[in-house]
């Protein structure tokens, strides 16, 4: 089996919604059930806990280290505004194949969605791999990790690319293999927006949560079926726009 990390990337700064990774959805918090769902994929390994945390150096984040160390999952510190050199770190620190970047602000991402991108990433030889055409906020990105350790070492990279982690391998298709695979017709609803980076978003993940059944293992599939079954829901959000670059 190819060597895969999840690299979960998290902080409690934010613009529109400070403090979101810990904010509680049910009895847990977003992070709590956004690591549990990931420890449902095929592709994570128990024994030796092949998911981390990567959070900023800021003291605003101490809180969370704190939590995460409580709940002993693997954390990682770096620089807060160079995300990407954060991820080398990591990257350079664990050694893995192939890095699968997710973020903190996705409760619903869903384990099946990323086994069938991974399996992809692998078998087609990807350098980058996204599934096209879900709800925003279900999926993650396979990326061969030796590619963001070369691009963190180029130090006239600009800040854009160091934000925004895979921005630079997205904005090179001549350089690199990139794989858009299409999901499964049941996960096929682009229009829907399940992350959560406003308080509009907020809402509608406490609603649709609650909706669920309040399971933390509830499929993406079910939450979309619940959305067009109960248009209520999904109007809480349908405002909120994405920044660009993300």
């Amino acid at each position: 089996m190819t060597d895969i990390l999840f690299i979960i990337q998290a902080r409690m700064g934010s613009e529109r919604l400070p403090g979101k990774v810990l904010r509680p959805l049910g009895e847990q918090t977003i992070l709590d059930i956004i690591v549990s769902r990931v420890r449902q994929s095929a592709y994570y390994e128990g024994k030796r806990d092949n998911l981390i945390i990567a959070t900023s150096d800021s003291e605003a984040d101490d809180i969370l280290e704190e939590h995460c160390r409580g709940k002993q999952y693997r954390v990682h510190r770096g620089s807060e505004q160079r995300v990407l050199d954060r991820f080398a770190e990591v990257i350079e620190r664990v050694k893995p194949s192939v890095a699968v970047r997710l973020t903190g602000d996705n409760p619903f991402v869903d384990p099946s969605l990323l086994d069938m991108m991974i399996t992809a990433h692998v078998k087609e030889k990807a350098d980058y791999t996204y599934v096209s055409n879900t709800p925003l906020g279900i999926g993650g990105e396979a990326v061969n990790a030796s590619l963001l350790t070369d691009i963190s070492a180029d130090k006239t990279l600009a800040d854009k690319y160091q934000e925004h982690v895979t921005l630079y391998v997205r904005d090179c298709p001549e350089r690199y293999r990139l794989l858009f695979p299409e999901p499964p017709e049941n996960l096929r609803a682009p229009h829907l927006r399940l992350t959560v980076d406003a308080e509009e978003d907020y809402q509608l993940a406490c609603a649709l949560y609650e909706k669920a059944g309040a399971r933390p293992d509830v499929p993406a599939k079910e939450l979309i079926r619940l959305l067009n079954s109960h248009p209520e829901l999904a109007v809480i959000n349908k405002m909120i726009r994405q920044k660009e670059a993300d």
